[in-house]
């Protein structure tokens, strides 16, 4: 006890790697601080979805920019989370690094209307760099403190630094989608260089609990942007009353619950140890968050178009949302039941129901429909794991 005390209270510790079997570990103040951030720029981008889908105003164009600018606040996001994870100090230091990372993302947030309406950049990409700085010191501290960990940390630091000049040099010369592209595809595979480049046992090691607890913790959050759409939709409903509205926040709610309930019906345990899983379930969560978000912003589109306020029809906003759902359902069950290893039907059965959402949308044009073929695989699954236990 007085040890971690001592740990807290410090200015400055060294930077050693943390015991991936230590009790308790769970996300701190500062990670749930650190998270409320980024939930405010995703919010922006998701308004900006809502609009143009809303409006019909270059949707294939707004959504490629949408994954895209997603994208760009996820992954330092999801960089930082995972370092925690393995040499959070909690010194006054990693706390400052967190701060400046978070005044970033603050950028970041300002910099999504532009860069999702016209194509400016320039916003998002100071704010991407500041994000980035302090997560290269970060390691550079690692590399000074932690014999064992300095080779792995110095290919981090080294591959982001190159990585951040080229966004620069992209943003004010180029400004083309496919050096965009390449520099996104770089940043992912920095991880894999750094953790494969070096002997088996000196590559990070993560706390698996704290792991999962963070990407959950993350997708509550982003579903509770989905519940500010369905309140919307409580409201025009309660003052404009009509069967349809009723339907729309009906079904919109048993989708919701249904979310969150498959997310969070299987636990990984140790599986994340393994380094192949740990990678497709830090990648998964990409998919998994920005579908999660874009079904508050597509159900938003749906009690527009209902209300008569938007220029998409009906049926048209309903299939938009159903390939949000698709697209969720097809992550959760890539970071769930393939990573479980579940084969067969039991294996697909999140892959079948994004078909069967995909057909009901297209047929029915019903969100009421839909959350019932939620809320019916839901049971299925809760019946199967009672006869099992």
């Amino acid at each position: 006890m007085s040890s971690d005390i001592k740990r807290k209270s410090s200015l400055i510790n060294p930077v050693k790697a943390r015991d991936i079997n230590e009790p308790h570990r769970a996300a701190t103040p500062l990670e749930l601080f650190y998270d409320l951030v980024y939930v405010v720029a995703i919010a922006f981008l998701a308004k900006e979805l809502h609009h143009s889908v809303t409006g019909w105003h270059h949707v294939s164009q707004s959504v490629i920019m949408y994954m895209f600018i997603f994208w760009c606040i996820w992954w330092p996001w999801n960089t930082y989370t995972w370092f925690a994870s393995g040499f959070d100090t909690d010194d006054a230091q990693f706390r400052f690094a967190s701060f400046m990372q978070m005044i970033g993302v603050i950028i970041c947030a300002v910099g999504v209307k532009p860069a999702f309406s016209n194509g400016e950049f320039l916003i998002m990409t100071l704010g991407y760099i500041v994000m980035r700085i302090p997560y290269i010191l970060m390691w550079l501290k690692v590399a000074i403190d932690d014999l064992g960990s300095r080779p792995v940390a110095l290919r981090y630091a080294a591959g982001v630094f190159i990585l951040q000049i080229g966004w620069i040099y992209a943003v004010l010369l180029l400004n083309h989608w496919y050096v965009f592209v390449t520099l996104l595809v770089c940043e992912l595979l920095v991880p894999w260089f750094a953790e494969r480049s070096v002997n088996k046992g000196s590559n990070t090691k993560y706390h698996h609990d704290h792991i999962e607890e963070r990407m959950g913790l993350l997708t509550i959050i982003v579903l509770g942007e989905s519940i500010l759409a369905v309140v919307n939709a409580f409201d025009i409903a309660i003052t404009n009353f009509t069967l349809q509205l009723a339907y729309t926040t009906l079904g919109a709610l048993m989708i919701l619950f249904s979310m969150w309930w498959l997310y969070f019906e299987d636990k990984l345990g140790k599986e994340l140890l393994k380094e192949s899983s740990s990678f497709i379930w830090g990648y998964g969560h990409y998919l998994i968050y920005a579908s999660a978000a874009a079904v508050g912003a597509m159900i938003s589109v749906c009690v527009d178009a209902v209300s008569g306020h938007g220029m998409i029809s009906q049926g048209g906003a309903v299939l938009a949302l159903a390939i949000a759902l698709s697209s969720y359902l097809i992550a959760v069950w890539l970071c769930h039941d393939f990573l479980l290893g579940r084969t067969g039907t039991i294996g697909s059965e999140l892959v079948i129901l994004a078909i069967i959402v995909l057909l009901l949308a297209y047929l029915t044009s019903s969100i009421l429909m839909i959350g019932l073929a939620f809320a019916v695989l839901n049971g299925i699954r809760l019946w199967r794991h009672h006869c099992q236990y």
